[in-house]
């Protein structure tokens, strides 16, 4: 069975007047069908735009600038970036997308009932009667209480979990073969974040739906996904399964992400950080973008850009501390 998304060599620039910038450079994974793949990495480090670009809801100043986003649509495999107004037919009903701010990615001045059978009023042919009890079975599904109620109010009189879960009713109304969940459990307390994913976890079960889950959070990954790309400064530094992620961990900066969270625990000793910020959008070193926070650099990162390479079998690294055979050196 083949892939249901292969991204290639994807590139995103910001445009102004006098310059262009690379924020997103060479970027390339594939998800089969019913997988769910993370996609993990610190604020600005392209994983947004990523998404985003998936959607084709990139807007100017930014603007893809090479690659393909192959995807197995009904009709057959087509490249996204090749679209127009077509994207339009597979927006929300093949490809869905619960964007990080439930608060301001709904409308205050439309109901929920409105909202959700928005979708439906653009992708079927329902009657007003059938799409409200799509709805009513939707919200149901997603866990809100007093479903027939919820309908009839407003985005400002729910909380953030319940503005999450009618996210989550509305990306899925139209039972998608892929979702692209940005950030979903950001600003949520700890017990509704975990009702959250297991929620996601069910519906992707139910619905046989490929989950493309973007997140800085490693324990977010670990109880949702498969397999996981590390995004650093925009490349991806490292890919693998998730089980490989935690317990064969390859790139330093993959580590420093890891040992920032197992710290937390540790009452000896002091919270690690990882030295340094992230590389402001389109600033692109000669050698490895990591360099300049990497406790492991040698004078190799300084001079040339390390390539993506296998280092084991279905595990990728961008680390000079690897040979071209994939050996540690």
């Amino acid at each position: 069975m083949g892939n249901l998304l292969e991204v290639k060599n994807l590139g995103i620039d910001l445009v102004t007047k006098n310059s262009t910038k690379t924020l997103v450079d060479d970027v390339s994974f594939e998800i089969g069908r019913k997988q769910s793949y993370g996609i993990v990495g610190e604020s600005g480090c392209g994983k947004s735009i990523t998404a985003l670009s998936i959607m084709q809801l990139l807007s100017y100043p930014l603007k893809t600038s090479g690659g393909q986003i192959l995807f197995e649509s009904e009709t057959g495999k087509i490249d996204l970036l090749s679209l127009t107004k077509e994207m339009r037919k597979l927006r929300g009903k093949e490809i869905s997308m619960i964007f990080q701010e439930p608060m301001t990615a709904l409308d205050p001045i439309f109901t929920i009932e409105q909202q959700i059978v928005e979708t439906l009023n653009f992708h079927t042919n329902l009657k007003k009667v059938e799409k409200h009890k799509i709805a009513l079975e939707m919200l149901k599904k997603v866990g809100i209480p007093r479903a027939e109620q919820i309908l009839k109010e407003y985005p400002h009189q729910l909380s953030g979990g319940m503005l999450q879960r009618i996210m989550i009713a509305i990306a899925l109304i139209c039972k998608p073969k892929l979702l692209i969940a940005d950030e979903p459990t950001t600003a949520l307390d700890v017990t509704i974040q975990a009702q959250i994913l297991d929620l996601m976890n069910e519906l992707k079960e139910s619905y046989d739906t490929s989950i493309i889950m973007i997140t800085h959070d490693l324990g977010v990954i670990a109880e949702t996904c498969e397999k996981v790309a590390v995004f650093y400064a925009g490349q991806v530094v490292e890919e693998t399964d998730v089980v490989s992620l935690f317990h064969k961990t390859a790139h330093p900066y993959t580590t420093g992400l890891l040992k920032a969270v197992t710290s937390l625990g540790d009452k000896s000793n002091e919270l690690y950080t990882i030295p340094g910020l992230v590389p402001a959008g389109g600033y692109i070193p000669n050698g490895c973008r990591f360099e300049e926070r990497c406790r492991m650099a040698k004078d190799i990162c300084r001079q040339k850009a390390p390539q993506l390479i296998e280092i084991e079998k279905g595990h990728k690294c961008r680390c000079w501390l690897y040979g071209e055979s994939g050996d540690r050196k």
